[in-house]
Parts: C-alpha cells; structure tokens; sequence
C-alpha cells in the first residue's frame, strides 16, 4: 500500500523488466494443466478483510502501549495514495488496512509474534 502500483501490477511479479502473473504450481500433471493465478480481486480482499478489523487496531494499541509507553503508533498520520480509491469508504478500508498491518509489525518486534501468527501479512518471503 506504500506504492503507487495498482492491484493488477500488485498480482504480478516483476524480473528483468518482464511482469509475468504470479501461479499457484503444486507440481502434478493436473496441477500444471490448470494452474492458477493470483487475482488482482483478492489482493483486494485481503486489504478489505484487514481493514474491517478497526478494533483489532485499538487493542493492538493497547497491549503496545503497556508495553512501550513511548510509542506513537496511535499518533500515526494513515494517508493513502488517492490513486487507490474512489470513494471515502474504500479509502477508510485501506487506511484501516495500513493500521492493522504496522499494528502486526510492531508486535513482532515487542512481543516476538504478530497480531496474526499463522499469516505472513506483515514480512515477505520467509
């Protein structure tokens, strides 16, 4: 969300100046004739399902704030591109997205696990 790519471009992966979809290989013959690609929509429903966790966000707060009085993680100011919204609803989604996600990174640090330890939502490949 800290770019100005489109859920499209977001969907690919980029070598050599070549963008090429990203698929899902599991290695069978059957898998190989159907392979399946990331939709540019589920990168978006990712983003929506984080952003509908507003109150995940306060308790995350909460719990950094017992523990490291100093931060200013509630302080934050959440802008996001206007080029990744149209209307105010989807630009308060992604700005709660943003919250949840540095929310998730700050945890990490403080308390060695994530505010979702089973998703990779706030590192890149392991």
């Amino acid at each position: 969300m800290g770019t100005d790519h489109i859920y499209r471009r977001t969907a690919e992966h980029e070598e050599g100046g070549c963008r090429m979809p990203i698929l899902y290989d599991d290695r069978t013959p059957e898998g190989l004739e159907r392979a399946s690609g990331l939709a540019p929509s589920t990168v978006w429903r990712w983003l929506s399902w984080l952003g509908g966790m507003p109150d995940v966000f306060q308790a995350a707060c909460g719990l950094i704030r017992q523990k490291d009085s100093n931060s200013t993680l509630h302080r934050q100011p959440w802008v996001v591109s206007p080029r990744k919204h149209r209307s105010e609803q989807r630009r308060k989604t992604l700005e709660q997205a943003m919250q949840v996600l540095a929310a998730d990174r700050v945890c990490e640090r403080l308390f060695g696990t994530g505010l979702f330890p089973r998703y990779a939502t706030g590192r890149g490949p392991p």
